[in-house]
């Protein structure tokens, strides 16, 4: 590994001795942020914008073309659809359909691990101290993980670090033709991500300021000159040319309302912890500056001007909108880095070497950190993990899997309204169905239709009006064990007290209800039961229970039976039903509870038992339906002991 221009030899021991010490603690330090890193892409991060990135890859690469208007919605069918992160849509398209989730894990591990490594040798590289640059960085960690989610996202990490690499090996003497990467990064973000004119940005300040300090009339400083217009012209090369260049202003122009819903535009919260708003953030920023201050009294012409002034933008940045605080993460590592550098040095004026003590001190730190990770930290990366490497990482537990299979396999018409959240994972399952919305908001949606979107979300007054506007007639919706405690409580509730909507499906993730005359189709195939349902065990239950909603008592026994036998996941679930109706018989003494308690018993083989409650049932003033049920059971079972 190539020591740093400021670094320092152990002073008082041989060569090689000095060498092998040296070595050790670098790749201590190198391996910290590896792990460091590891644990911060293990972070979970619901992968909502990653379905509908892969929908809009999916789309691309079957029809060979970038499309300009909306073809996923019915609300904005045809709607101008200024689609720039293109090529980000394939790629993770591309990857998923060649490798699966695994792939796009992998890809994720592997993105933020070379986002921290360049981080590093940046600030290695600028610093002289691995030292500085590793725990800047491992701090940064703790900053930037929350954000670190599989989408497009990524990219603007990886070219912000990228150009800053490109300018920083420039500056120690690196050959012009390096400068020819900038014009190639900036050729691929501009295609990957909106925040390309970022990139542009970057490239103006960093290579100009060094330019300037070069001169104008040196060769090197002509290069960095030629760099900036070959980036410049390289931006310009995507499916909308100039325009690519002017969209992002005018999207944050439109901004102003949407940031006051959407959290990650939100504003962070400094020094306390929520969703997208780390508390380190408000601690690493604190330390930045005060270690910014410090240097620049300590060795104000050391200072670098380009540098400074693209951490503070950043920071403003990242102090306006949340979804920029990983960003200032990433770019305040070599500038942390650096003026760490310049504080010891003014500190400790006069000192040429490293001591012993100072090498031990930093392999401590880092098997103390490497301890922490391993005790405390890798705990929560592992239950997150545990339902598989993909899975956690995405949340994919959130999404309703059980739902899209069931409208999969039935396929009457209907228009489908649902979460905000969900809309890129049923446009990505179900690309015969057009969705209601989904995440691109302001990208493809109005203001004012987000807003109709959310009251009905909320439940509010007048949700039935906006359904009833857009002609819903299917709703996706998360049931009572997802929704309790939520916003979406108010809608579930709402849905099962309409007369106008009645529930078809449900698996104890998500239910799906069908308005009574724009889904007429598929209340009828309800009622007929001729609807198809996934081989999942609380869909199956699902049907049972409608079997004895319509008053179908044999074939009710009949499917959870057989339900029992395929699913032994079942039996807790009708025991709970069983335990709920034998408490509710016992004090209220229901006849409809011992007629259910019955039932459960009959099911599961416990004959006697199952007698003795149909025989509390009738003797309570069961009617029919369910009392002739009960004494045909009680012919079959014979006479058994008492409740």
């Amino acid at each position: 590994m190539k020591q740093g221009p400021n670094a320092r030899m152990v002073p008082g021991h041989g060569p090689e001795a000095r060498g092998l010490a040296q070595i050790g603690v670098r790749l201590l330090l190198v391996a910290t942020v590896a792990v460091y890193a590891l644990y911060a892409a293990s972070e979970q991060v619901t992968g909502a914008d990653l379905w509908w990135t892969m929908a809009a890859g999916r789309y691309i690469v079957d029809h060979g073309a970038v499309p300009r208007q909306e073809v996923f919605s019915y609300t904005y069918d045809g709607a101008p659809w200024f689609n720039q992160e293109w090529l980000s849509q394939v790629f993770y398209y591309e990857l998923y359909r060649a490798g699966g989730g695994l792939a796009l894990a992998l890809f994720k591990f592997a993105a933020v691990l070379a986002a921290f490594g360049l981080a590093t040798w940046i600030g290695w590289r600028r610093s002289g101290s691995l030292v500085f640059a590793a725990g800047t960085a491992v701090a940064a960690v703790f900053v930037c993980r929350p954000f670190l989610d599989i989408r497009a996202q990524l990219f603007l990490f990886l070219g912000t670090l990228a150009v800053l690499a490109v300018v920083e090996a420039y500056r120690h003497g690196a050959r012009p033709w390096t400068l020819a990467l900038l014009p190639i990064v900036m050729l691929l973000w501009t295609n990957l991500h909106f925040s390309f004119v970022y990139g542009l940005g970057l490239v103006a300040v960093l290579a100009g300021v060094e330019a300037l300090k070069l001169g104008p009339s040196r060769p090197r400083a002509r290069w960095l000159v030629a760099a900036i217009v070959g980036a410049g012209l390289a931006c310009l090369a995507n499916p909308r040319h100039l325009q690519a260049l002017t969209l992002p202003f005018v999207m944050l122009g439109r901004e102003g309302a949407w940031r006051r819903e959407i959290i990650e535009w939100l504003p962070p919260g400094l020094f306390r912890g929520s969703y997208l708003n780390p508390a380190s953030f408000g601690y690493f920023l604190a330390a930045q500056v005060l270690v910014a201050v410090t240097a620049a009294i300590a060795a104000p012409r050391q200072v670098d001007v380009g540098d400074a002034l693209v951490v503070a933008v950043t920071a403003a940045m990242a102090l306006a909108a949340r979804r920029f605080v990983p960003l200032f993460g990433f770019v305040s590592v070599p500038f942390g880095a650096k003026n760490l550098a310049l504080v010891r040095e003014r500190w400790l004026a006069g000192r040429t070497g490293v001591s012993v003590a100072e090498l031990g001190g930093a392999a401590l730190a880092c098997v103390a950190a490497l301890a922490v990770l391993a005790v405390r930290l890798v705990p929560e990366a592992r239950a997150t993990l545990a339902a598989g490497v993909f899975e956690g990482l995405t949340d994919d537990a959130y999404f309703p899997h059980g739902a899209v299979e069931f409208l999969r396999q039935n396929p009457l018409p209907g228009r489908l309204f649902h979460l905000y959240t969900w809309g890129g994972y049923l446009m990505y399952w179900l690309p015969e169905r057009k969705v209601f919305i989904d995440g691109r908001a302001q990208q493809v949606y109005s203001w004012s239709f987000y807003l109709e979107n959310k009251a009905a979300e909320y439940g509010d007054p007048g949700w039935d009006g906006v359904l009833d506007r857009y002609g819903v007639a299917l709703i996706v919706w998360p049931s009572e064990r997802v929704a309790a405690g939520s916003r979406y409580a108010v809608m579930l509730r709402q849905l099962r007290q309409s007369s106008r909507w009645g529930c078809v499906y449900e698996d104890g993730q998500a239910a799906v209800f069908a308005h009574v005359d724009r889904g007429r189709d598929w209340i009828d195939a309800y009622r007929a039961f001729t609807l198809r349902y996934p081989d999942l065990p609380t869909a199956q239950l699902f049907l049972v229970n409608a079997y004895l909603n319509a008053s179908r008592y044999p074939q009710a026994r009949a499917h959870l039976v057989e339900v029992l036998g395929q699913f032994p996941k079942a039996a807790p679930l009708t025991q709970q039903v069983e335990s709920r109706l034998l408490d509710t018989a016992r004090t209220a003494g229901a006849a409809g509870a011992w007629f259910g308690v019955g039932f459960y018993r009959d099911v599961r083989g416990d004959g006697p038992g199952a007698a003795a409650a149909f025989r509390a049932a009738l003797q309570r003033g069961l009617s029919d339906p369910q009392a002739s049920y009960a004494r045909e059971a009680l012919e079959r079972l014979g006479p058994g002991p008492g409740p």
